[in-house]
C-alpha cells in the first residue's frame, strides 16, 4: 500500500473515529488529542475561542445540549493535507444551547467540514458550514 493511501486512511480514521466519534458523538474530551496545539477554527463562536481548548469546550457544550446527537459522515474527499466531509446529524435538545433551555424536541442538521492536517497528522485548521438557522428554528420557542 502506498504511503499516500495509508495517510488518507489515517486521516479518515482521525476525523471519523476520533474527532467525530469520540469528541463530538460521545462527548469525550480525550478526542481532542487529535487537534494540533495551534489548532485554528476559521469561524469561531463568541463563547468559545478558536483554539484547541476552545474547540474541545464547544464540543462538550454541544454534547450537554444534545447528549444523543450523532454525526454521520455521508461523504469524504481527501487530497494532500485536506479532508472535506459532508455530514448529517440528529438527536434531541435536552440541555441548554445559547441560552435556550432544553426543549425535548428532536433535531437534525447537515453540514460540511474542511480540515487541514499538519505534518504530525493532527487537525490544524477547521472551516465549517452547517445549517445553524435550521437548527435554531427546530428548538426556538416561536416555532
Amino acid at each position: 500500500m502506498a504511503d499516500a493511501e495509508l495517510r488518507r486512511k489515517l486521516m479518515r480514521r482521525i476525523y471519523e473515529d476520533i474527532w467525530i466519534g469520540e469528541l463530538w458523538n460521545s462527548g469525550n474530551a480525550e478526542g481532542g488529542r487529535v487537534l494540533a496545539e495551534d489548532f485554528f477554527d476559521h469561524r469561531p463562536i463568541d463563547e468559545f475561542p478558536n483554539t484547541k481548548s476552545g474547540h474541545v469546550a464547544m464540543a462538550l457544550d454541544w454534547h450537554q445540549a444534545f447528549p444523543d446527537l450523532i454525526f454521520v459522515v455521508d461523504d469524504i474527499l481527501i487530497d494532500g493535507d485536506k479532508l472535506v466531509a459532508r455530514y448529517s446529524s440528529s438527536g434531541t435538545h435536552t440541555g441548554t444551547l445559547v441560552g435556550i433551555q432544553g426543549t425535548g424536541r428532536p433535531v437534525s442538521m447537515s453540514g460540511i467540514d474542511i480540515m487541514r492536517f499538519d505534518h504530525d497528522d493532527r487537525l490544524a485548521e477547521w472551516w465549517h458550514n452547517e445549517d445553524m438557522y435550521g437548527l435554531m428554528q427546530q428548538i426556538a420557542e416561536y416555532k
